[in-house]
Parts: C-alpha cells; structure tokens; sequence
C-alpha cells in the first residue's frame, strides 16, 4: 500500500466526494468560525501557535506559526490512565474540534502521524473527532525558511475544506461530505472554481523526486552537531516528532496513582538511557544523526514519505540558527 496516497482517516470523516466548489470572503472568516465554536473547540493560527478561538484571539492569515498544531492531537502532557488498588479509570479526552488554518505542511504532517499513531487510541479519539479547514500556499517558500519544494508537501490530500486565497476572499474545496456540509453554512457563496484553481497551481509547481534527498552529507552532520546545544526546541517545534516518555505518578497513599505521557526529544542522551545506565547515543553527533535520518531516510523507506514536511520550524527556533537542510548541500 502507497500511504502517501491517502490518509486512512478520510474514511472517518467522509468519504472523497466530487469536488465542491465555494467562496468565502476574509470578513466572513471570523463569524464562520464562530458559529462553529458553538459546537465545537476551534482552532486558529494566532501570532506564534494555533489557539483556542476566543475574544480577543487575533487569526493570523498570512503568517506561518511558530509552533504546529501537534499538540491537539499529542499534548505535551497526557493522563494515560489512572489506577488504584483493585483496578484501572480511562478517560480519553476528546472533545469535537475543528483546526482551522492549517497549511500543507501541517496537513501532511498530520497525515504522516495517522499513518504512524493509526492505532494509538490515544490519539486516534482526537484525531477522528477533529475537522481540517487547510489554507493553500499559493508557492514555495512562501514564509521564511520553508521547504515544501524539497519534501513535496505544497499540497496535500487530507483535509476537509481547502481555502485558496483570490482578491478579498478565499476559493474553497470540499476534499470530504463533512467539508461539504460546512461549505453549505451561509457565509459560502457559489463564486469561482477552486478546483481548477487547484490544479494549474499543481501544474505550476510540480513534484519533484523526494527520494533525491536520501543522499546526506556525514561531514554537514558532524558541522551542525559541533553548533547543537541539545536544548530541543526543534523537535518540540516539530509538527511530526513524537518522542514521549512514561511514568507513573504515585499518590501518597501508595495504592492509587496515574500514568502520564510527557514528551522527550531523541536530542536528549537520557532518551536513549535503559536499565543498567546504558545509553545507546551518548554522543551529540549521533543524536543529531538519528533526527536527521529519521526525518530524511529512515521515514521515507518505512512510511513512503517524509517525516520532515519542510515548515522550517526547527531552523525558525533555532538559537544558533541551525538550518538542517544544509545537509543536502
């Protein structure tokens, strides 16, 4: 199977339905959103991550986030279960969210982490009841340091509702019927063909051969390892790096306790830290080795795609400036 052909959650949200073609204008944008917050959390891209749509919650249109949207899907810190003498309390919390905003490095960064979290209950729970309204870059490198022209992800296939921007407003494509029902609220007009739209921007930037980049230089490895400081903003920046740690967090009557999910970084030498002191990647180079492999190499022959979707968000947090495309140089 091809995974990079289609997400397996489409089948959660609507089969892929002949295209539906709308028009929603920018002054609309904010009310259509509104009137989805009465039934659901959404979820804006506002200054430097997505956030909870609120008064006073700015939506920022023409800027790339800081930060990605992983943590609706992955929180930095989840209860996994809680436990007492005598037995186990689950509760997965997921309430029905929309993540509006979304741009296709976002898009396939999810659809790289159905394919790797597609039986983590977990995550599957938020992920089933979550809507995807994507906005199209309208080319490459559109914001600073972006790299989708590298990892072939200036478009995706998994969304909901894709918005293309056109003069005062946005082109919208219905990828699912559950896009198609939002498309049919009233701040949709029938105006224009995001369809056609779609496709000559496909003809105008097509893809390339990822597996092109499979080649890496062992010497730019051991440059950007000399600049690391393992301080791991790039992974936690990272919209598909999925590095956790569990612990159990016992309470003081030493009969009850719950287990948490934390995230960790691979950039971290206790990640690899097992019984006995052991640690398997006790050098920098190797930890910074391993994160560019697996976003470059290891991913693409596993998965058939990329883990690195090229936001360019570990070079934008960056505090020596590390740029990791420069290993393809």
């Amino acid at each position: 199977m091809n995974h990079c052909n289609k997400s397996p959650f489409i089948s959660f949200l609507g089969q892929i339905i002949n295209r539906g073609s709308m028009f929603i204008r920018k002054s609309d944008i904010r009310p259509f959103l509104e009137s989805l917050s009465a039934s659901n959390d959404v979820y804006v891209p506002s200054g430097i991550s997505f956030e909870k749509l609120a008064p006073g919650v700015e939506i920022s249109l023409d800027s790339k986030t800081r930060f990605s949207a992983k943590k609706l899907f992955i929180p930095p810190s989840e209860e996994l279960f809680g436990f007492k003498k005598g037995g186990l309390r689950y509760d997965i919390k997921a309430p029905k969210a929309v993540l509006f905003g979304a741009r296709p490095c976002d898009l396939n960064a999810i659809k790289y982490l159905d394919m790797s979290l597609g039986e983590n209950a977990y995550y599957m729970k938020k992920r089933r009841n979550t809507i995807l309204i994507g906005i199209q870059c309208s080319r490459p490198g559109l914001f600073n340091n972006c790299y989708c022209h590298y990892t072939n992800t200036l478009f995706a296939d998994n969304y909901d509702v894709l918005l293309m921007e056109q003069g005062d407003g946005f082109l919208a494509d219905a990828g699912t019927e559950a896009g198609r029902r939002l498309m049919s609220r009233k701040f949709f007009s029938s105006n224009g063909d995001a369809g056609r739209a779609l496709d000559e921007l496909k003809r105008r930037f097509p893809a390339g051969d990822a597996k092109a980049l499979s080649e890496i230089s062992p010497k730019a490895i051991k440059e950007l390892a000399r600049d690391c400081y393992s301080c791991t903003a790039c992974t936690v920046a990272c919209p598909t790096c999925q590095s956790f740690i569990v612990d159990d967090a016992l309470n003081t009557d030493l009969e009850s306790g719950k287990r948490m999910r934390v995230w960790d970084s691979c950039q971290l030498q206790s990640y690899t830290r097992v019984a006995g002191n052991v640690v398997f990647r006790p050098t920098r180079e190797q930890r910074v080795r391993q994160r560019i492999m697996c976003k470059f190499r290891y991913s693409l022959g596993r998965d058939g795609m990329m883990s690195c979707t090229g936001c360019g968000r570990c070079i934008d947090v960056c505090t020596k400036g590390i740029d990791i495309f420069k290993v393809f140089r």
